[in-house]
């Protein structure tokens, strides 16, 4: 494993929730490096656009898992990651699935942890990358209701019932994801290991949606 990225002594007040990206996917599906994307309208690539706005969201610590540094695009998105206030977490071999992303995000912040680089928090965030709808105002929200709220599992679901990402899982339940079965998604969190939720719903009809070819970019221009 290398990482990269410089750690930080932790402020001394207020609650401190971090979030994992997983970026490390080959896009396959789409052709070439999605993550390198240009945003429409804006002079910044979608990684460093999503990185953005969470931090602008209030989360205090962006951990973007990667594959190996020595190997591209990895390099290119670590750096546009980095420009964007990410801390980047390459990983070598690279993570074969979400899955793994998430929890190799999770065994490094459990190391900041017990260094004492930063504060247990009360919820872990996660996402994948590729969701050009990512916004500051929705982070900010779910961060405000993780500090507010008791369940395990919180998100926002779109008017069509779509759930949001970042998703938080509560921290002290954050090894329910070995749990997962190796052919099920990260959803499968919300229906078989009875873990409390709460939902609410977010006026953003794209919020969810990720890119899986070019043409989905016709959602967001």
């Amino acid at each position: 494993m290398i990482e990269a990225g410089p750690f930080s002594k932790p402020e001394s007040n207020g609650l401190r929730i971090p979030v994992i990206v997983a970026a490390a996917g080959l896009s396959r599906r789409y052709g070439r490096p999605k993550l390198l994307e240009p945003m429409p309208g804006v002079q910044k690539t979608l990684i460093r656009h999503v990185v953005e706005q969470l931090a602008a969201g209030g989360l205090t610590k962006v951990v973007v898992v990667l594959g190996p540094q020595s190997e591209e695009p990895y390099g290119f998105i670590g750096s546009e990651s980095s420009a964007g206030g990410g801390f980047v977490l390459h990983l070598d071999p690279g993570p074969a699935e979400m899955r793994d992303s998430i929890e190799s995000g999770i065994r490094h912040l459990e190391r900041m942890i017990s260094e004492g680089l930063q504060p247990e928090p009360t919820h872990v965030l996660f996402t994948p990358a590729d969701i050009p709808g990512m916004s500051s105002a929705y982070a900010l929200e779910l961060t405000r209701r993780c500090q507010v709220r008791g369940e395990s599992l919180i998100r926002g679901v779109t008017p069509l019932g779509r759930g949001m990402h970042p998703v938080a899982l509560a921290w002290s339940q954050r090894h329910t994801i070995d749990r997962i079965p190796l052919n099920k998604g990260l959803n499968e969190l919300w229906k078989g290991f009875g873990l409390s939720s709460h939902e609410w719903l977010w006026n953003d009809a794209q919020g969810h949606l990720d890119l899986d070819n070019p043409q989905d970019w016709k959602h967001f221009v």
